[in-house]
């Protein structure tokens, strides 16, 4: 007897987690399945990567995630594209600096499955961490955005 189909929320929810899962632990394995051969992220690092930059900063642990929460406050659905839009909070390794951030995702069904073609990511805040200096005090309100030069 076959499994019920997840419907369309229900199986985004269980691939953003999947997706989450991936980064946390910099599983390229996983992310190679999940991001969509196109992927392209505007990220915190205030620059737009594709999916093999991501896969090698990952890879070289470069970048790295020490804990990564997220929590999705909408999804919306347009045929076979999907965006989810929330907020994430990240302890990044080794200085253990905390970022809350927004993120928006974006979604498309590709040959029966969803894959991640685009991620929006910009931080809201940051705090702790050996970084703080680079900051100003630890009071002090963090820049949430620097404009790429």
């Amino acid at each position: 007897m076959d499994a019920p189909a997840l419907s369309w929320d229900a199986e985004i929810r269980a691939r953003e987690e999947t997706l989450r899962v991936a980064l946390l632990h910099g599983d390229v394995r996983v992310l190679e399945e999940l991001l969509a051969d196109g992927y392209i992220v505007n990220s915190t690092l205030n620059k737009v990567m594709a999916k093999p930059m991501l896969l090698q900063l990952l890879e070289t642990g470069r970048l790295r995630h020490l804990s990564y929460e997220s929590r999705i406050e909408t999804m919306q659905r347009t045929g076979d594209t999907v965006v989810v839009m929330g907020g994430d909070r990240v302890v990044d390794g080794p200085d253990r600096v905390c970022s809350t951030r927004r993120f928006t995702n974006l979604w498309q069904l590709e040959g029966g499955r969803w894959r991640a073609t685009a991620r929006h990511a910009h931080v809201v805040s940051r705090e702790g961490g050996a970084s703080a200096d680079t900051w100003g005090p630890a009071s002090a309100p963090r820049r949430a955005y620097q404009p790429t030069p």
